[in-house]
């Protein structure tokens, strides 16, 4: 048990270390996000179609999949929804890509105000957002 325990010690200390290196990758993350959902606004139809459901899935997804390890579960949480959000969608009119531009500011506001685990009262508002989206 004692080795059980040290070992996972050994890893908190090493997630706790990347840390800091998170903050880089997120932002990067954010910004390949931010580029993606950019170049789909500007087209329409089936290229609009796939550059959401390849490029801005791929982004959101990766965010998805960091957020919670490095304690930003609320990343994982909204991120998560935008994946499902996006899957669910036939079409990506003004009213679909209105809701998805709100879930990416809301993952800027997250890491901008380092809403870390639920993100407190904060957080909640996003969630209750998101959740209508």
């Amino acid at each position: 048990m004692t080795d059980i325990l040290s070992d996972y010690e050994k890893a908190m200390g090493v997630i706790e270390g990347l840390s800091d290196e998170y903050q880089k990758w997120v932002h990067a993350d954010l910004e390949r996000l931010d580029t993606a959902f950019s170049k789909a606004e500007n087209e329409s139809g089936k290229l609009r179609e796939k550059l959401i459901r390849e490029d801005v899935f791929r982004a959101v997804h990766d965010m998805k999949g960091q957020g919670a390890t490095f304690g930003y579960e609320l990343i994982t949480t909204v991120g998560n929804h935008l994946c499902r959000y996006i899957e669910r969608q036939e079409k990506f009119g003004k009213d679909e890509m209105s809701a998805i531009d709100t879930h990416i500011r809301f993952l800027h506001q997250i890491i901008d105000e380092k809403l870390t685990g639920q993100g407190g009262k904060k957080g909640s508002e996003i969630l209750e957002k998101v959740e209508v989206l």
